[in-house]
């Protein structure tokens, strides 16, 4: 069973991959609905300084520990997250396990076409999996009632939200209300990768938890603010986490 571990002051789900299938297929064919987030080292540093975005990863159903920063970071402080869930390798096991039972599911966000070429990628690799509509993510807010309207009627199990943090988890506490029945999980930039616009780090980089670093090699205008600075600031709050701790050890 999954059990919820505390990593600076988020409190997350700690199960194997093999498990967060399962718990995720049952909760999709059960219509449970609700809310699904992965924290990352980007995730918490931007959630230190976000409100809203803390906010919403306290409400959601399932928080999963995504990447090697959350590993190490939790490691350090004496609750280990072991169990890297990122969206991007558990979603398609998730379309795999699930196609042979009709899982249906909706792609929202990315580029214009990015969505729609994610999801022929999907259903060619996983032919049972139905496809119950794509949008991409550049609508304005005014469009917002009329694309909820379109996923409540298509009525997938599973709606993929690719926004980006912190514009995706807010978007989704906002609006998982509104779509009963359906279970809302944000992804990030997973349907650039489906879409095979963006190259996956090669599976031993990967295993040794060092896939951010071809992240920065293969996009380092765009990479360098969240990987350089971010993991520094990241440091400074398990850092500064761990002092508060041992100085609460030691006025016990």
């Amino acid at each position: 069973m999954a059990d919820r571990v505390s990593f600076l002051n988020i409190n997350f789900d700690r199960m194997p991959e093999s498990e967060a299938i399962e718990v995720l297929l049952a909760r999709l064919l059960k219509r449970q609905g609700g809310r699904v987030y992965y924290g990352n080292a980007h995730t918490m540093v931007t959630a230190a300084r976000n409100p809203a975005l803390a906010q919403a990863l306290e409400q959601g159903d399932l928080l999963l520990a995504d990447g090697s920063g959350v590993r190490w970071g939790s490691a350090f402080l004496g609750t280990p997250l072991v169990h890297n869930l990122n969206g991007t390798d558990l979603v398609p096991s998730l379309c795999k396990n699930g196609a042979a039972k009709n899982l249906s599911i909706y792609l929202l966000g990315a580029k214009p076409n990015v969505a729609e070429i994610a999801a022929a990628n999907l259903k060619k690799a996983y032919p049972g999996l139905i496809i119950a509509g794509t949008q991409h993510g550049y609508f304005s807010d005014s469009e917002t009632p009329q694309i909820l309207e379109a996923i409540r009627v298509a009525r997938p199990h599973l709606l993929l939200v690719a926004m980006g943090v912190p514009l995706q988890e807010i978007w989704i506490d906002q609006h998982a209300n509104l779509l009963p029945e359906i279970t809302c999980m944000g992804v990030g930039g997973l349907f650039d990768f489906v879409a095979l616009r963006i190259a996956r780090a090669p599976y031993f980089i990967r295993v040794i938890g060092m896939e951010w670093l071809w992240r920065l090699a293969m996009e380092p205008n765009r990479m360098w603010r969240r990987y350089i600075i971010g993991n520094l600031v990241f440091l400074s709050l398990v850092l500064s986490c761990a002092v508060t701790l041992n100085q609460g050890e030691q006025t016990t």
